[in-house]
């Protein structure tokens, strides 16, 4: 072979060699294969940013802290393990080089805690000299970051009411309220993503008006000169109400009904604003009306009363062991449990349980029930209605029911609602009223809650503090638990346990007729006696 041709050949040779690496290119315009859009896994972005040291000594105290303390401060630390393991480059209040600027704002705003009733002693921030940490070295300086963090979950707990973060268990089986939670993993990502820590802590405390009143009022109890000093019993209270106001629902509802116990006041409100006010009649010291808050499910016309058990248990069945006198008095009827009616007279009461059965009233002239019953389905069988016996509104303490609530002007109250809810008009109602259907339950579909609370000290618009008396001590119980004097709180009676008579049946039986009052005594009971002291409810 020639020697041009040995160079023509070779040419060639390299030309298709060419070709074939480029054909092996992927062009600027053709679409990535899935290997290649697939997330890298031994270099990342994250993994590329060199950590600051103290940011890897935080993650070794938190993969060796200890499984101590309550359920609260473990889900804190799993939190912060969480979220400091997801972390790159710096931590978020310390460095190497010691305190960063986000960590000022938080520092303060943790130290004015007192300002909103909350106990600043409660949060273990790291000590400082002339605004610098005290601390140098990089584990000293790690605890210090998990200190200010876990300052900051402890303070969101304190500041949603978690300071009691059992009310019904802790203190008494009528608070059925629950302190309004933030996860603290929603806390510490929030404060990792706002340059105004202290603005993001203030909006965790209650955002409702009335809070914001009280703890004006409670301010200016404290020292002028800032110093700590003892909590008079004037700001004791206040505070015990400030905190009843961290278990309330965040968001109160546009049109809603507030049933202040204390103040046997109930309070209609439409887009903020009081629309209805009425007297209320709450439960007796020892059937106390439950502080709970239900949306409202129906408005029942021409209502009929199904009898609670207690006072079946405690009312009724010494009367059938005695002659049923309460059954006749108030057309009571007996029913099985699956609903067929029996004769009460038929039932031998020394031998059997009224538990096994349930006890009706029927609609009617006699119904205790009066016109209308508001229904907001809970444990605790608990329900607005109207009453015939409207003497108990001229009471200025008014714990006379057994537990429900006592209407003034149920119907206008019924006409509020019904119109809210379906737009009716009064007319409409009325009729209802005189002639429609019996136990006429009337679905509500909107929301509308019904708040029963406790509040012993209100601020009204116009500046003035109102205080009422702590009629079920449920006040006492929370300013013992802030004091810590836990020990202290007489809790009272389970009202959701079993009800069991206290009473024996035979026994009754067969006392029947003695210490009988005469005819004339009998005559002179009034409706609202018999109700109020024998039903009691």
């Amino acid at each position: 072979m020639g020697t041009w041709t040995r160079i023509l050949v070779g040419a060639l040779a390299g030309l298709a060699m060419a070709q074939s690496t480029l054909a092996a290119e992927p062009s600027e315009t053709a679409p990535p294969t899935p290997a290649e859009t697939a997330a890298p896994t031994a270099t990342t972005e994250s993994s590329a940013i060199s950590d600051d040291p103290v940011l890897t000594a935080i993650r070794l105290k938190l993969n060796d802290a200890t499984k101590d303390g309550d359920e609260y401060e473990r889900n804190d630390r799993a939190a912060l393990a969480d979220f400091y393991a997801a972390r790159h480059g710096e931590a978020l209040w310390v460095t190497a080089a010691g305190l960063k600027p986000e960590a000022k704002p938080l520092i303060a705003e943790i130290e004015n805690a007192g300002s909103y009733a909350l106990d600043a002693d409660a949060f273990k921030l790291p000590k400082l000299e002339n605004g610098a940490l005290t601390a140098t070295d990089t584990d000293a300086l790690a605890t210090a970051e998990l200190e200010y963090s876990t300052a900051a979950l402890l303070y969101a707990r304190h500041a949603r009411g978690g300071r009691i973060p059992d009310p019904s268990e802790q203190l008494n089986s009528n608070l059925d309220r629950r302190p309004q939670w933030i996860e603290p993993k929603i806390v510490i990502n929030a404060l990792a993503e706002t340059r105004e820590p202290d603005a993001y802590l203030r909006s965790l405390q209650p955002q409702q008006p009335q809070f914001e009143k009280l703890r004006q009022a409670y301010l200016e109890l404290l020292p002028k000169d800032g110093k700590p000093a003892s909590l008079s019993a004037k700001a004791k209270r206040l505070r015990a109400n400030m905190e009843m106001w961290r278990w309330m629902w965040l968001n109160m509802g546009d049109f809603y009904v507030l049933n202040n116990i204390p103040e046997f006041m109930q309070y209609v409100y439409k887009d903020g604003k009081i629309v209805r006010s009425a007297k209320i009649v709450a439960g007796e010291l020892d059937k106390q009306s439950t502080i709970f808050s239900r949306p409202l499910k129906y408005v029942v016309l021409r209502p009929a009363w199904r009898v609670p058990e207690s006072i079946m248990v405690k009312e009724l069945w010494p009367s059938l062991l005695k002659g049923g006198g309460l059954m006749r008095q108030y057309g009571l009827e007996i029913q099985t449990k699956s609903g067929r009616r029996v004769d009460w007279r038929s039932i031998d009461w020394a031998t059997s349980d009224i538990r096994n059965y349930d006890v009706i009233q029927p609609p009617g002239a006699k119904s205790v029930l009066g016109h209308v019953k508001f229904t907001f389905p809970s444990q605790h069988t608990i329900y607005m209605h109207d009453t015939p016996d409207k003497w108990m509104f001229r009471s200025s303490v008014r714990t006379l029911s057994h537990g429900c609530l006592r209407v003034q002007k149920p119907m206008e109250l019924a006409e509020m609602v019904l119109a809210e809810d379906k737009g009716w008009d009064t007319a409409k109602i009325a009729q209802l009223d005189r002639s429609g259907p019996l136990n006429n339950e009337i679905p509500i579909t909107k929301e509308i809650p019904i708040h029963l609370v406790y509040f012993t000290t209100w601020v009204t618009d116009d500046g003035k503090l109102k205080m009422f008396p702590d009629i079920y001590g449920h006040e006492k119980r929370i300013t013992q638990a802030l004091d810590g004097e836990w020990d202290k709180i007489r809790k009272g009676r389970n009202h959701l346990a079993a009800v069991e008579p206290n009473f024996s049946p035979s026994a009754v039986a067969r006392s029947r007729g003695q210490n009988r009052p005469s005819r004339t005594a009998r005559k002179e009971a009034t409706v609202g006696d018999i109700i109020g002291n024998a039903l009691g409810f």
